[in-house]
């Protein structure tokens, strides 16, 4: 609390009056934090054009947003503290990772109702595509990839999108019904 109370500019009794254990404001902050992404979960949620193209948007959009630093900086912090503390563990789903992953799932109900996907679950599908996209930005990032073993982020971004496409695209054009 005494790192966080200087952070802050405050005294760590004032902390601790306002928000009681360092958890509280640990979640207090990731709340904080999910309020700025609305733009991002509504970008997200919206399919845009054809599965391939839409799903290269949605990808591309998640790199841009898990490769900016500050993006990086908070996603990690999140993550330390949410693995640290057990108990911040849903509060970091809930706030930080979640929300995206439901926004892409809606995304892709609509590309399977336009008949340009199979029927699968689009929650655990949704996972098979950020989870790449994140691995890769805290590999890069937080971890120091880039200095010793860098990646191509476009590159990667256009081999997760057409291995999805390749493995759940209907590989026709949307259905009637969808029209």
């Amino acid at each position: 609390m005494r790192e966080l109370a200087i952070s802050a500019g405050c005294s760590v009794s004032t902390l601790r009056h306002y928000f009681g254990r360092r958890e509280d404001l640990v979640a207090a902050v990731l709340a904080h934090i999910a309020d700025g992404t609305g733009a991002q979960i509504a970008a997200t949620r919206q399919a845009e054009g054809g599965f391939a193209a839409s799903l290269a948007g949605a990808v591309d959009r998640a790199q841009a947003a898990l490769y900016d630093p500050v993006i990086s900086e908070l996603l990690g912090m999140g993550l330390i503290e949410a693995l640290s503390a057990p108990q911040l563990g849903p509060t970091f789903l809930d706030t930080m990772l979640d929300p995206f992953v439901a926004a892409l799932a809606e995304r892709l109900d609509a590309h399977i109702a336009q008949g340009e996907m199979r029927p699968v679950d689009t929650r655990l599908a949704a996972m098979a595509i950020i989870s790449p996209v994140l691995v890769a930005a805290l590999h890069q990032t937080r971890l120091g990839g880039a200095a010793c073993r860098p990646l191509d982020p476009a590159a990667h971004a256009r081999q997760i999108s057409a291995m999805f496409v390749a493995a759940y695209g209907t590989g026709g054009a949307p259905s009637a019904a969808a029209s």
